[in-house]
């Protein structure tokens, strides 16, 4: 179901945005010529405010705020990174199971090659039966 809805909002962005740049590239040509730029002089006073009041940003313990819990962030994921390499990465200690998977690796090449001379050794006798 979630599938759906994702696959249904993909769907619906894909066609409606194409239809919103077709409208705009029917009213604009890219050949035309660049219309003139408009030149209004500019009226307006400037007043400059001395009051010391300064509603228009953070404070500075917003802000201290703001870094610290980006750098607890950062250093979630970082952990979050390494404890999952840790646990995936192999194993230097474990050289006893290394060994003894070597070991029946070995064994079974030579069970393989015992078969198949086995094998080998069979066709011939046959062959030289049917001669």
């Amino acid at each position: 179901m979630p599938r759906r809805l994702v696959l249904l909002f993909c769907l619906l962005i894909a066609f409606s945005a194409p239809a919103a740049g077709i409208a705009y590239a029917q009213t604009s040509s890219p050949f035309a010529p660049l219309p003139q730029a408009t030149t209004t002089p500019d009226d307006s006073t400037t007043t400059t405010s001395t009051s010391s009041d300064d509603n228009g940003g953070l404070a500075a313990w917003q802000q201290v705020l703001i870094f610290l819990g980006g750098g607890v962030l950062i250093a979630g994921i970082g952990w979050a990174i390494l404890s999952d390499a840790r646990s995936h990465a192999p194993v230097e200690d474990e050289t006893e199971v290394q060994h003894a998977a070597k070991l029946r690796k070995e064994d079974d090449i030579k069970r393989r090659k015992a078969k198949s001379r086995d094998a080998s050794k069979r066709a011939r006798a046959a062959r030289k039966r049917n001669r």
